[in-house]
């Protein structure tokens, strides 16, 4: 197994000309999907076809390594066709890992500037990281993941505001190493770097304590030391942040696909739209258009004027008698159940709803409908003692939250509003178990999830 050298560096911004860009996955409108975005250097304008293969097989096998496979449908990706005036990536010969040069020196005036050496040899990066920045802003600006393919077949690749690979044989490899960095935030395993913590990396290795003890035992999840630094801690021997041509472990999926939930929502679309208006003499369908997992592990549910209804399916049909005269509040929330996420203990759970309320009106037949679709996250999820609701939209001031237990029965509990879109609640005096929280805003459901205390 081939071990993996990274540099980390820090990027500017500025302006940049136009290129023409390619699309290489297409799942849906760019501001419902994450965006990856491929650059290449050292392509001439005669080799941008060659660089955009190469930039689909980058992307293609991406989508075969987990988690990233079960949420193919989540991404939309493009290449970026950067034309250099000269082929290929620079390579000065000053690395001191090696008896340069390894390969013949050479300083091609590529436009990203890409080059070797790097600390090491194999660390490719740029001194002019701002010129990506500046491609990014005049050509995808709305891209969440991007890295840069160097036109070379010399083994390189390093992470950093950005990443950068080859087109070596184990370019594929090194972009999802890298992706893990930049887009999962996670720490190298094989070498200890001097970052701090993080999902695969700490200080505490109490197994009733550590951040993965939930996955302990599962999958050769375990407490192993850096051999550099025998006080931090990972939590896999063969993991894809330690090894090339590896999985995911499992404590580095949940943190990519976290990273993936706290970016986009299951939503595509729904139906009746905001200030429809509909015959209240007429059965009513409800449908939310959701972006699928494969497999789908998503789960809904529905409530009308906070009663639960039967239906888990992604649309439900309403009749008249259903509805009261005056306001009623239909709530749909949807979650994923994803196996590879420890749900029951998992830290935050995001979760997106969407909420109609329905003025029903005898007198002029109709029901004037307003939609809204929010999105939330409530952590930490168990709680020993207190937990927060954080919502991607502000809460209005007359917001109420409301605690019930396992049999139905109201809880007294105490609530703040920390901030615009923070909600505090505490269940220090509560015994274990679970509760559900409801949360009312101007006198509406807008919430209604299961909290579990410790």
């Amino acid at each position: 197994m081939k071990k993996i050298v990274l540099a980390f560096f820090i990027s500017s911004f500025c302006a940049a000309q136009t290129f023409e860009t390619v699309p290489l996955v297409q799942n849906g409108s760019n501001d419902k999907r994450i965006v990856i975005a491929v650059l290449g250097d050292g392509f001439t304008t005669a080799q941008q076809s060659s660089f955009v293969s190469s930039a689909q097989s980058t992307v293609n096998y991406l989508f075969s390594k987990s988690p990233y496979t079960e949420y193919k449908n989540y991404f939309n990706a493009y290449a970026v066709k950067v034309v250099s005036t000269d082929s290929g990536v620079k390579h000065p010969g000053t690395a001191t890992d090696v008896t340069e040069p390894v390969i013949p020196v050479s300083n091609p005036n590529n436009y990203l500037g890409s080059s070797f050496d790097f600390g090491v040899h194999r660390c490719i990066y740029s001194n002019t990281t701002n010129k990506v920045g500046q491609v990014l802003a005049a050509n995808i600006p709305d891209y969440d993941i991007t890295y840069v393919l160097g036109n070379s077949t010399e083994y390189g690749g390093c992470g950093g505001t950005y990443a950068f690979a080859s087109l070596n044989g184990s370019a594929n490899e090194i972009v999802v190493h890298e992706l893990g960095h930049s887009f999962g935030k996670l720490a190298d395993e094989y070498w200890f770097a001097g970052s701090g913590e993080s999902a695969n990396k700490t200080q505490t290795s109490d197994p009733a304590t550590i951040k993965w003890k939930n996955w302990l035992g599962t999958n050769g999840v375990g407490v192993y030391a850096y051999a550099e630094s025998p006080s931090w801690f990972r939590p896999h021997q063969s993991c894809e942040m330690r090894y090339l041509n590896q999985q995911f472990c499992s404590v580095c999926k949940e943190a990519i696909i976290e990273k993936i939930h706290s970016l986009v929502s299951p939503v595509d679309s729904y139906t009746p739209a905001n200030t429809s208006t509909v015959n209240a003499n007429a059965n009513v369908t409800f449908t939310v258009n959701e972006i699928l997992p494969i497999p789908n592990t998503l789960v809904n549910s529905w409530k009308l004027n906070g009663t639960l209804l039967s239906s888990t399916s992604n649309s439900l049909t309403v009749s008249p008698s259903q509805l009261n005269v005056g306001n009623n509040t239909l709530l749909f929330s949807v979650n994923d159940n994803n196996p590879s996420l420890k749900v029951n203990n998992h830290s935050t759970l995001h979760f997106t709803n969407v909420t109609w309320t329905l003025n029903k009106s005898t007198s002029l037949k109709v029901t004037e409908v307003k939609a809204e679709e929010r999105r939330y996250s409530i952590y930490p999820n168990p709680s020993n003692g207190e937990f927060f609701i954080k919502g991607k939209q502000d809460f209005s001031g007359n917001t109420r939250v409301e605690l019930y237990d396992n049999s139905g029965k109201l809880i007294r509990g105490k609530y703040e509003l920390k901030d615009h879109s923070t909600l505090w609640v505490d269940i220090k005096n509560l015994p274990a178990g679970a509760y559900l929280v409801n949360v009312y805003e101007n006198n509406g459901m807008i919430i209604s999830q299961k909290i579990i205390k410790e």
